[in-house]
């Protein structure tokens, strides 16, 4: 072999080493980014897995995304990679509310993760060869550049032109596997951005400097500001009329929930820092969380009115029942006691007028004990079937003298029509004793059914908002003050729960919000 071709050969092989090199590190770096948006992905899943299970009510159970979710007994937060027979597992350590914790465990594995490690063993084995072939080129060069006496050299072109053959159909190999590393990579984003479109959880992404990277169209519809708006804008001036809301959420470095009321609603936030911190990068992806920054927050919001509202109708509920079962006894007691009074005054002669008094008097008293009584027994029978309010609502106010004003669509929900009848029977009588000539009907749209009742009667002062549920009080001369405190009972007996919304105003309206 000549000098020149030796050298050319020499040249050649330097610079092959240089590239398979450079592949090898460029090989390297993608397998590193890989596992670490593996892991990333693992630690939103885990927290997603908790959060879904609280908010159902349901303790944390078995993941479809992970290999093994197991419970701890205390509360701890962190990430491991340990070896396993099968590669290396990944294990995420979470706390729940209980003070207890989960362990999660996934055995850190992807089609483009052994990709990458294959091909760098590849890669490694050529950089050993060529090294290795370098050597022996360059002990043959010396050897040669000693001899005074040149060899015949065999023709040198077809090695050369074999080894620039193998070298591009390498290097379009490693296109190739750089095109599949953007396609898994741009699924893995429209993944991302899927979970964070579609969640019915209100989520807002503050980076570093606490400024809005992520605010998903459910956190759009909470606070009634779009991401355009928003974008890049400090969370004070991002939420200006929340902004208790807003410090809680950035006060912090640890997982908090609190309970914010926004006007008729009441939001649960969840805040989870987010970033590289002690446990390592939490997630990558464009619009989506970025790793390398502890600072970082992920605020989880969800309106919990519903919820709340429920737990107020079983409260009262339960409070009405114990009236009840207190109130029974005495009014027994009471009962009694006016029959005696009754039967002696009966015997009375002399004074007719005021035996008169007496008697209408203790029949008032008695007449209010028997409706008291009816009150405190529980709504023991409940029949649940398909009901058309408007055309029970249509009937009660008709026959009160009420003329009814239905809307164009109807309501049918599974309720007790007898029970219901009650309710809108003592509405209707209400407002007839108010002076009311008709009663209006709304069908609000709504997750929730519910039903608007307004007549246009004299109104209830503000005065009196709260009092009108409570057992015996009226404003009437003679009215026993038991009517719409019946209403409030049987609504919650059915799971549903009404209220006053215009007091002070003429013309009550009263909204009934079925809950179930």
């Amino acid at each position: 072999m000549r000098k020149s071709s030796l050298f050319l050969l020499l040249v050649v092989e330097i610079l092959a080493l240089f590239i398979f090199e450079n592949m090898r590190a460029l090989f390297t770096t993608l397998e590193r980014n890989e596992r670490q948006a593996i892991i990333a992905h693992a630690d939103l899943q885990a927290e997603m897995h908790i959060l879904l299970a609280l908010r159902d009510g349901q303790p944390p159970g078995q993941s479809k995304y992970f290999d093994r979710v197991s419970p701890l007994r205390r509360g701890e937060s962190g990430q491991q990679i340990v070896a396993a027979d099968n590669g290396l597992r990944l294990e995420i350590r979470k706390p729940v509310a209980d003070g207890r914790g989960l362990l999660f465990s996934r055995t850190v594995r992807s089609p483009q993760l052994r990709s990458f490690q294959g091909m760098k063993k590849v890669l490694s084995l050529m950089v050993l060869f060529l090294g290795l072939a370098i050597a022996a080129s360059g002990i043959y060069f010396m050897v040669l550049l000693r001899r005074k006496k040149t060899e015949p050299a065999p023709e040198a072109g077809s090695p050369l032109q074999d080894y620039l053959v193998d070298l591009k159909s390498a290097q379009l190999e490693l296109q190739d596997l750089v095109a599949s590393q953007q396609r898994a990579s741009s699924a893995q984003e429209q993944l991302n951005k899927s979970i964070i479109n579609n969640a019915r959880l209100g989520m807002i992404y503050l980076s570093a400097d606490g400024r809005v990277e992520i605010f998903n169209p459910a956190a759009q519809e909470l606070f009634g500001r779009g991401f355009a708006a928003v974008k890049n804008q400090p969370l004070a001036e991002a939420l200006p009329d929340h902004a208790e809301l807003a410090e809680f959420i950035l006060a912090g470095d640890r997982k908090r929930s609190a309970e914010f009321e926004n006007g008729p609603s009441i939001l649960a936030v969840d805040v989870v820092p987010v970033g590289a911190g002690r446990d390592g990068p939490v997630a990558t992806g464009d619009n989506c969380l970025r790793g390398g920054d502890s600072r970082g927050r992920l605020a989880l919001i969800r309106d919990v009115s519903d919820e709340r509202k429920r737990e107020r109708v079983r409260r009262q509920k339960d409070n009405l029942l114990m009236l009840g079962e207190m109130a029974a006894s005495l009014a027994h007691e009471v009962r009694n006691s006016l029959g005696v009074i009754l039967g002696y005054t009966k015997a009375m002669s002399g004074e007719p007028e005021k035996t008169a008094k007496v008697i209408r008097e203790v029949q008032f008293v008695t007449e209010m004990m028997e409706s008291f009584l009816r009150f405190a027994r529980p709504v023991e029978k409940i029949a649940r079937r398909p009901v058309d309010l408007g055309a029970l609502i249509a009937a009660a106010a008709a026959a009160h003298d009420l003329a009814g004003e239905l809307p164009a669509g109807r309501l049918e929900l599974q309720s007790d029509p007898l029970l219901l009848n009650v309710v809108f029977g003592n509405l209707a009588l209400n407002a007839r004793q108010a002076g009311a000539k008709s009663l209006r009907v709304e069908f609000p749209p709504g997750d929730v059914p519910n039903v608007i009742l307004a007549d246009d009667g004299r109104g209830i002062s503000a005065a009196n908002a709260d009092k009108i549920w409570l057992p015996f009080f009226t404003s009437r001369d003679k009215g026993t003050g038991m009517g719409l405190a019946t209403v409030k009972k049987i609504a919650g007996a059915l799971g549903a729960d009404i209220q006053l919304l215009n007091p002070g105003e003429p013309g009550a309206r009263f909204r009934i919000t079925f809950y179930s």
